[in-house]
């Protein structure tokens, strides 16, 4: 029987997009609890398969999609170009009109031994605008997390091009967010482990140029969170970082409508007109069979923007995705449909891809029964009843 490599943390890793990154914190205030009314309002519907490496040890998850005015859909994922090792590159197809597909290519890959991304590359959010970088001008930019092999903490990258079918994208050199600690190396955390870092980025464009919101996970001894900044992208070689502001969570309540949830790994979109922001994210906690580092279920959630910006308002929830709707035990790490900049086509009807996984008994903690052999990507619809 073949050995999966397990070597430097990748096992680890893999747990943490799911799992460490979304370490329950301290929430002792009643929770706002949404109207028992709203999750009745909206279905989720037309559940297809959209992609999966099926028959192989090999994993696709962390959706991103750029659906364009000609009705082409490019999806951004992560995936491992080597059966049995848990090494992720960012992938891309492109989903036709018709339904057919191009084959998948590994368009962003960790860098050479040694540098501050020679790990994974993961969980994708890729935007249009105008950005410039070393004297040339790229119309598309890919904000991704990635990590060393002799560190556990993750940071935030982005890279460049002007062909979403492009098959290598132009990395910026260095980190766009940096761990939020200043000493090197790890993090100790008071349980004995160590701090998750920065990552899960989620892009839009509120300019149609180089001014970003980039919501993203942060995982450090202050709990874990969603925080999020306002990024002037348009010229790379003055970038500096700015000051984050942690997403309000007023109104997200937990799998069990018991209390005030936490959340991470969300991705984001907008309907500027409309004045809304929708997120789908993760419902906490997670279950305690194998695996037990992955959601059973998603909820779709949206909120005037004006208010997501100042910090203030209540998330209003559309719909959870759960087992019962979509057939899977467990549904994570999702991404909502959008057109280049962001944008949702209609914000109450957002479409949203998400990968599924097997629980115990059907998968095990073992070479060709790992449970990652079984994300497969999906979709549906969410629709008003």
């Amino acid at each position: 029987m073949p050995n999966i490599q397990l070597n430097s943390g990748v096992f680890g890793w893999m747990m943490l997009i799911s799992l460490f990154s979304c370490t329950k914190e301290n929430t002792p205030e009643k929770p706002l609890l949404p109207d028992p009314t709203d999750e009745s309002r909206y279905d989720f519907i037309n559940q297809e398969e959209v992609f999966g490496f099926y028959n192989q040890s090999r994993y696709s998850y962390c959706p991103s999609l750029v659906k364009e005015l000609d009705g082409n859909v490019h999806l951004f994922f992560c995936g491992n170009p080597e059966q049995l090792v848990m090494v992720d590159h960012i992938y891309h197809i492109q989903i036709h009109p018709d339904g057919t597909q191009t084959l998948p290519e590994s368009v962003v890959q960790p860098g050479p031994s040694g540098s501050w991304d020679d790990h994974h590359i993961c969980d994708p959010s890729v935007i249009g605008g105008s950005f410039r970088m070393g004297g040339n001008t790229y119309k598309y930019a890919m904000f991704y997390l990635t990590n060393q092999y002799d560190v556990y903490y993750n940071e935030v990258g982005v890279a460049f091009s002007n062909d979403l079918s492009a098959g290598q994208w132009v990395k910026y050199p260095q980190q766009l967010l940096k761990k939020t600690w200043a000493h090197e190396g790890d993090e100790q955390l008071p349980n004995g482990g160590k701090s998750w870092g920065v990552g899960q980025p989620s892009a839009v464009s509120l300019d149609q140029k180089g001014e970003v919101l980039l919501t993203y996970t942060v995982g450090d001894k202050n709990g874990t969170r969603i925080e999020w900044v306002r990024l002037n992208l348009t010229d790379m070689d003055t970038y500096e970082p700015i000051p984050s502001t942690r997403m309000v969570d007023n109104g997200l309540v937990n799998i069990d409508y018991t209390g005030r949830d936490y959340t991470c790994n969300s991705d984001f979109a907008i309907d500027p007109e409309e004045n809304v922001i929708v997120m789908v994210r993760p419902v906490q906690p997670h279950p305690t069979t194998y695996p037990a580092y992955l959601n059973q279920s998603l909820e779709v959630n949206y909120m005037p923007l004006d208010d997501f910006l100042s910090s203030s308002g209540k998330w209003e929830v559309m719909v959870r995705i759960a087992p019962y709707l979509t057939g899977f035990a467990r549904n994570h790490n999702a991404g909502l449909e959008r057109d280049p900049y962001g944008v949702l086509e209609n914000w109450k009807a957002p479409v949203v891809y998400y990968t599924v996984s097997k629980e115990a008994p059907d998968v095990t903690p073992s070479a060709t029964s790992h449970a990652e052999w079984t994300y497969h990507i999906w979709r549906g619809e969410v629709i008003k009843q």
